[in-house]
């Protein structure tokens, strides 16, 4: 099924589209009823630089929920902003029956009787961004209600998203009927000096529900511990756990999933550590001269969910190293994503061997099977071609196996799952 709903928009923020690009984007159009087993495809006012779907899934109308940003360069405050919005798959309907077969168009199709949820995103809330722009969203694994958000202003806002999206919500809350629009403010005392200190990532601890890490343009890595939070006093200025990484910028870090204490972090000067924040020195394990294996610095970062020990890295030449922790001296695997540089990657929740990875230069996202050989043309298993600039984030559909968003700077948010004839799934 091949459900495309609104096109695309050429006024985002990644520059001009070239006639190559068009053509390929042409192609991959014409083609898209054979790729997919899904596809939505839809266009917004501002391009997105964070994607999140969110674990809850309303069976009966197949709605997902993704968590998604509006990014204007500051051009316009007012219409910076979070904001959570829903989506129907349509699992629900029968298309396999002969009754719903198009003659004339050759393809099934549902009744034009029967109501269709709508095809296009249905925004549920929005929350008001405070300040700067939203570099990078996330809800804590564990209360999917908050979500914690990395601005360019330096600070990192926390919100209970149950206390917005009504004037009812609000009144109830209580405490919240100020013109706050966050209930937790972490502001390094460093960034209030120096404005150009952004807050470029964050990441919730897997184990421990009040931690949080986030990392920043001048090279901190900082880890907050939210349960020191007074409801008097929102803003939070001391660290749990703060090191100097990567002098020339943090970019991306990840907890390993069944540790509370240990964590991964990149940066610009191709610098990628493994830290344990128990600790006062500022590694006790990273792997080694690393800069022989990235260049133009490290984007993204991420422990596999499956095994602690295996931790995944890509940079801005496009290259892709597979880690053991265990022996840093070289990578497990290499390979290269394509031309350009790579903007963050996301392991499977369902497939341990399997991980996706964004282009910001090609505009491509693709999954790799990290079981086969590093090869590229032998390790990639799918390549979605729907977005015409920079993918900016990915996320897996926590609840459908080979589900994903993607959202780029053509203002594009999508939904898709590749056809399960081009990919090896076992159920």
């Amino acid at each position: 099924m091949a459900d495309t709903s609104t096109g695309h928009s050429e006024s985002g923020t990644g520059g001009s589209i070239d006639e190559l690009r068009q053509q390929r984007y042409t192609r991959w159009k014409k083609n898209s009823k054979l790729l997919y087993e899904y596809l939505n495809t839809n266009s917004t006012k501002w391009p997105s630089l964070t994607c999140q779907i969110f674990p809850d899934l309303d069976t009966i109308g197949d709605s997902h929920r993704i968590l998604l940003s509006s990014f204007t360069s500051s051009q316009i405050p007012e219409d910076e902003s979070l904001y959570v919005a829903k989506l129907s798959s349509m699992r629900h309907l029968s298309w396999s029956s002969l009754n719903n077969f198009d003659m004339d168009e050759m393809e099934f199709k549902i009744d034009n009787s029967l109501k269709l949820p709508p095809k296009n995103l249905a925004e549920n809330l929005r929350i008001k961004f405070p300040a700067g722009d939203c570099n990078r969203a996330r809800y804590c694994p564990s209360n999917p209600d908050i979500i914690g958000a990395a601005s360019s202003s330096g600070s990192v806002y926390v919100f209970d998203k149950t206390k917005h999206g009504s004037t009812r919500q609000k009144l109830i809350s209580g405490a919240f009927t100020s013109d706050s629009d966050y209930q937790i403010h972490c502001q390094l005392a460093t960034s209030v000096d120096l404005s150009l200190n952004e807050a470029t990532n964050l990441a919730w601890n897997w184990q421990r529900q009040g931690l949080l890490a986030t990392t920043h343009g001048h090279g901190q890595l900082c880890v907050w511990n939210l349960e020191k939070y007074n409801k008097s006093s929102p803003i939070l200025t001391d660290t749990h756990f703060q090191a100097q990484v990567d002098a020339e910028g943090t970019n991306d870090c990840s907890w390993m999933v069944n540790h509370d204490s240990i964590l991964a972090t990149c940066g610009e000067g191709n610098v990628l550590q493994v830290l344990d924040i128990r600790t006062d020195r500022p590694s006790q394990l990273h792997p080694g001269d690393n800069k022989k294996f990235h260049t133009g610095g490290i984007n993204a970062c991420q422990f596999n969910l499956y095994n602690d020990l295996m931790l995944c890295s890509a940079d801005s030449a496009g290259t892709i190293n597979l880690w053991d922790v265990r022996d840093s001296t070289q990578p497990l695997k290499s390979w290269t994503h394509g031309d350009g540089s790579v903007s963050t990657l996301q392991w499977s929740p369902h497939n341990p061997t399997i991980v996706a990875t964004a282009g910001q230069d090609d505009g491509l996202v693709r999954l790799w099977d990290c079981s086969q050989s590093a090869e590229r043309d032998q390790n990639l298993v799918f390549t979605h071609g729907g977005h015409m600039l920079g993918v900016n984030d990915i996320s897996w559909d926590p609840n459908e196996p080979w589900m994903l968003c993607s959202v780029a700077n053509d203002n594009s948010v999508q939904l898709w799952s590749p056809s399960k004839n081009l990919v090896d799934v076992g159920g």
